[in-house]
């Protein structure tokens, strides 16, 4: 009985890493393929994509399209909270 239940609990875990190889390889072959489906994220010079920003404060990864703005010295700064704006003008 003990044998049965273990080879069982195998085959679903053997089912379960089978699933899940097959769909990370299915999911790499789709990337490949249909580069029109995937959102197009151009980079900018510090690798980091366009749509994204660095709050100078907490180092957060903030939208462009979310952020709180300042624009210093003729630079557009990009401020996840007002909590960070108001830290970086005190």
């Amino acid at each position: 009985m003990f044998a049965l239940l273990a080879r069982l609990i195998l085959i679903l875990i053997a089912i379960s890493v089978l699933r899940s190889v097959v769909k990370m390889v299915s999911n790499f072959w789709a990337g490949l393929g249909n580069s029109s489906a995937r959102p197009s994220a151009s980079v900018g010079a510090t690798g980091v994509p366009t749509a994204l920003q660095q709050d100078p404060v907490c180092g957060t990864y903030v939208a462009v399209d979310a952020s709180l703005k300042r624009i210093v010295n003729g630079k557009v700064l990009h401020f996840c909270s007002t909590e960070c704006r108001d830290r970086f003008e005190a």
